[in-house]
């Protein structure tokens, strides 16, 4: 995979993970203003943010791999 292909999908993953900040962020602030937000709601905007950063740091990887594959066989 070339960085051309690889930094699109790295920067919608980033966007996805903003929102899901933007979310939490949003959580937090209407608790401060004395709503009682679902608890459930809460660990729901967690796991989502958890799975996109471990899709971001698994798309790095395959792409880490794929430059030290093409090193190698450079030797």
């Amino acid at each position: 995979m070339s960085a051309k292909e690889v930094t699109p999908i790295l920067r919608r993953l980033g966007q996805r993970y903003d929102g899901a900040n933007e979310r939490l962020d949003n959580y937090f602030e209407s608790g401060m203003r004395g709503e009682e937000p679902d608890p459930s709601q809460f660990f729901a905007l967690l796991q989502k943010r958890q799975v996109t950063q471990q899709a971001m740091e698994a798309e790095l990887k395959l792409h880490e791999k794929a430059k030290k594959a093409a090193m190698n066989e450079a030797k």
